[in-house]
């Protein structure tokens, strides 16, 4: 089976923890770029950045950031990654529903 490189792309509508990518089964995920935009024309608000480590039954901080209206914010840079393993689940809690749009993209490799 070849590697696949896909993008997820979804709306915060709410303020709980929201599962934004699960790793297939069999999978290896090297999250490349993780970018939020607050769409909000007159407010910042907090995003925070989940990881699920599926084998150790343990959700951590991945970071939280607080992002300005109507501005985008790259989580990924320098060519920092994000290695998920098979079942790990990245997740996002918005501080304030309807504020922001989240694209992923990962290399699944099987």
């Amino acid at each position: 089976m070849a590697n696949n490189y896909i993008n997820t792309i979804s709306s915060l509508s709410a303020t709980t923890s929201t599962t934004i990518y699960t790793v297939p089964s069999a999978t290896t995920a090297i999250v490349k770029t993780i970018s939020a935009y607050n769409s909000n024309g007159s407010n910042a608000a907090t995003l925070t950045i989940q990881v699920t480590d599926a084998s150790a039954s343990a959700t951590k901080t991945f970071d939280k950031e607080s992002i300005a209206a109507e501005t985008k914010k790259a989580f990924l840079q320098n060519g920092e990654v994000l290695v998920l393993d098979e079942s790990d689940i990245l997740k996002m809690t918005a501080g304030t529903a309807n504020y922001f749009d989240v694209f992923v993209s990962t290399l699944e490799i099987p």
